[in-house]
């Protein structure tokens, strides 16, 4: 795995692959709660194997990463 950028939550698209918390994530949809910081990312989990959601801060940075 490469890290080959470092984006906002607020930028984040389908189809991204981005780590959260060192879980690989491939992003599979995008939401918010009604909160305009807020991004609810759900996608597959490399590390567990499963659907994984998270709830992120629009401002907050993650790598994006790359086989």
């Amino acid at each position: 795995m490469n890290i080959i950028d470092n984006i906002s939550a607020d930028t984040i698209m389908v189809g991204d692959q981005i780590l959260i918390d060192g879980d690989p994530i491939e992003v599979k949809s995008l939401g918010t709660s009604g909160d305009y910081d807020e991004v609810i990312v759900r996608g597959y989990s490399h590390e567990t194997g499963d659907t994984a959601e998270y709830s992120l801060y629009a401002d907050d940075f993650f790598d994006v990463w790359a086989v």
